[in-house]
């Protein structure tokens, strides 16, 4: 289960995520004109034909909405953190202490009694030591990619731990102004994702993301922000995802609650190896 956790909690993704029509106005008239009647003879002139010019639409300039949601910049952070997971019938309750390294490396350790387990995410795998059983777990990001079929990568995992957009605003993204804030709506591969970013502030409050069957939806919430230094970084975060399997609905959650969050500028230790005695599964 511990292995299972870790993945969920590093992704927080889901892996089992009026076009108008333009009428245009063309409208022809035509006037037959004839001479009038003289004496007893008929004379037929040569219809008249007469054109209107087409109606003028005047097709509404649609103005781009411009937003750039607020994201957290840092060196180093260290965050102390409660995970409530339920899924498969079981729930569980753990704290787990998280050091990330900007755009470099994430470094968990969840804590049951002793620690259980210890897992470290590069820009090009996921590691994950399961102490209990002497076991542990690799993973590479082009595999898990190509398995969910989904862009899976660091940034990713590291923009939904901290709560920037798990991806980042592109040129082409739709935007449409919402009551207090903003929806950002993209697509990823097969992905659908809404992000919603608070006006006030420019942070992502809600990410909802689907697969375009339908069979799969994942919903995080970020909220309680707290002001460290000049950052805004959401304390609760709150993962709901629902996977189609064998005809029934399967439904996880995650919830994080960070107790404590440090902004460093020196490293908080990054110590991790596997020993010789584990075995791979």
């Amino acid at each position: 289960m511990l292995k299972y956790t870790f993945i969920i909690l590093s992704f927080f993704v889901i892996l089992s995520t009026s076009s108008c029509k333009r009428h245009r106005m063309h409208k022809k008239e035509v006037a037959l004109a004839a001479d009038t009647l003289q004496s007893e003879t008929v004379k037929a002139e040569k219809p008249v034909l007469t054109v209107e010019e087409p109606a003028k639409v005047e097709i509404p300039v649609v103005q781009k909405i411009e937003v750039k949601p607020a994201e957290i910049d840092f060196k180093y952070l260290n965050i102390k953190s409660k995970v409530n997971f339920s899924g498969g019938g079981e729930e569980q309750s753990f704290p787990v202490n998280i050091h990330i390294k900007k755009d470099s490396i994430i470094w968990l350790s969840i804590v049951v009694g002793l620690e259980g387990g210890r897992g470290i995410i590069t820009k090009d795998s996921v590691i994950f030591l399961d102490r209990l059983h002497r076991t542990y777990y690799k993973y590479d990001f082009a595999s898990l990619s190509k398995q969910f079929n989904f862009n899976l990568n660091y940034d990713l995992v590291q923009s939904i731990l901290i709560g920037n957009m798990p991806i980042r605003k592109r040129e082409s993204d739709e935007v449409l102004k919402q009551e207090n804030g903003f929806l950002i709506k993209q697509k990823e591969g097969f992905v659908l994702i809404d992000n919603l970013v608070s006006e006030a502030n420019l942070k992502l409050q809600k990410v909802n993301a689907s697969d375009e069957t339908g069979d799969s939806k994942m919903e995080i919430d970020y909220t309680n922000f707290l002001p460290i230094t000049d950052l805004l970084i959401p304390q609760e975060v709150k993962a709901k995802i629902d996977a189609k399997k064998d005809g029934k609905v399967l439904q996880t959650s995650v919830n994080l609650q960070h107790n404590k969050i440090e902004v460093l500028d020196q490293s908080p230790g990054f110590s991790f190896s596997i020993p010789k005695s584990y075995t791979p599964k």
